[in-house]
């Protein structure tokens, strides 16, 4: 698995700071990172994220939130790899290991959730279940 993804590199981010009980997670800022962050709160994944800049470079900080102490990010499945991408067609989308998995999307549309596809009938890259 190639970490050279800044996808793969991103959600690994979100999760291992789950995982060590950290409150807040910073990566470098892109437009794909944004749109992630927006997905990731839209499905309450994160409580929030903001933009900054430090030492002239974008950052991006999620504010990461728990369930009664528990993580809500615990595992990230990922799809497509840059040596191996996957596409579908919003027929045969997958459905995640679980009710409260998170399958992400790349479509004509921008970046969506599985369920956003299918109800939208788009089909496209599939990056990634968070779960």
């Amino acid at each position: 698995m190639s970490t050279n993804s800044p996808v793969t590199d991103f959600l690994i981010r979100v999760k291992n700071g789950y995982l060590a009980n950290n409150k807040t997670v910073s990566a470098p800022s892109s437009g794909i990172k944004k749109a992630l962050a927006e997905i990731l709160k839209k499905h309450n994944l994160i409580n929030d994220y903001s933009v900054s800049e430090v030492d002239g470079h974008a950052q991006i900080d999620l504010v990461l939130s728990y369930v009664h102490h528990q993580p809500k990010v615990t595992n990230v499945n990922l799809f497509s790899t840059p040596g191996r991408r996957i596409y579908s067609h919003a027929s045969s989308l997958p459905w995640g290991k679980s009710t409260k998995s998170l399958i992400i999307i790349s479509t004509s549309k921008g970046l969506m959730s599985q369920k956003e596809a299918v109800k939208a009938h788009l089909g496209g890259e599939i990056i990634a279940e968070v779960y």
